[in-house]
């Protein structure tokens, strides 16, 4: 659901942008639009779906893809052929909801019965910061493959959450809440390296010197994480109708191979 949201909002930003182009190409002259075409667009920004894939020890302990998005942006050294850039990945590497309903009643106090309503969910998270240079040739105009190198940061997180509500019912419904939390993190430092390559699909042109253009963007990244810890829920126990967060922790390199693809906005 959450893909098929994200392919919606692009489709409808692609769809609008095209009418706007075409609307403006129509009042511009051939010559004009060629001119206008030749503004560099030294600045970009950027949003992705992205996938990582653990490698390694990593991949033994936690063997999970993780999916979410990326949010980046950099500048084009126009008429070099480099680019330099900031991003920041959100991946969710794995989530759990776990509900129970409990219905009783006291002996000892005809008439009062209550209901007890848990949910326990857990969230594994995996964010990746990265700085990267680019060397980012444009062909034709039209596209731009490029090799790029990495350093950054992960952090690596789990959160665990309990949720209680107990509903009284005697001479009238009374109803207490209680909920609990518990997370933890670490982080570790990376570098890598990436091949990809951005294809123009529209570009947005208008007077007196006005340039920008929507480009989709594809790329396959290998990022050499350093040492750190992480954790694996494996159940959730009920002790005196209080939740215990049985987790496993594992410690290991945290290489992973992550993959792109969305679109850039360059201007």
């Amino acid at each position: 659901m959450k893909k098929a949201i994200f392919l919606l909002l692009f489709s409808s930003f692609f769809i609008y942008a095209y009418s706007v182009s075409s609307g403006q190409t129509k009042e511009l002259s051939i010559s004009q639009i060629d001119k206008l075409k030749s503004i560099p667009t030294n600045y970009f920004i950027g949003l992705s779906f992205t996938n990582m894939v653990p490698q390694k020890e990593f991949f033994d302990n936690l063997p999970k893809s993780g999916q979410g998005f990326s949010v980046y942006g950099g500048f084009n050294a126009d008429p070099m052929p480099l680019a330099f850039g900031l991003e920041f990945d959100f991946l969710f590497n794995g989530n759990s909801s776990k509900p129970r309903e409990i219905n009783d009643s006291f002996p000892t106090m005809p008439g009062l019965t209550y209901t007890q309503k848990d949910t326990v969910s857990t969230q594994s998270m995996v964010i990746p910061m990265n700085i990267f240079a680019r060397i980012q040739p444009d062909i034709m105009g039209y596209v731009s493959p490029y090799v790029e190198f990495v350093v950054g940061l992960n952090i690596l997180t789990l959160s665990q959450n309990y949720n209680s509500s107990i509903e009284f019912v005697w001479n009238k419904p009374d109803t207490t809440y209680f909920d609990t939390s518990q997370s933890r993190s670490s982080s570790a430092f990376h570098y890598g390296v990436g091949v990809g390559a951005m294809f123009k699909l529209v570009d947005f042109v208008g007077l007196p010197a006005s340039h920008s253009s929507l480009n989709f963007d594809i790329r396959l990244r290998y990022l050499f994480g350093g040492e750190a810890s992480y954790w694996k829920t494996e159940k959730v126990d009920f002790v005196n109708n209080k939740p215990v967060f049985n987790v496993t922790e594992y410690k290991s390199k945290t290489d992973m191979l992550i993959f792109n693809a969305g679109f850039v906005f360059k201007f």
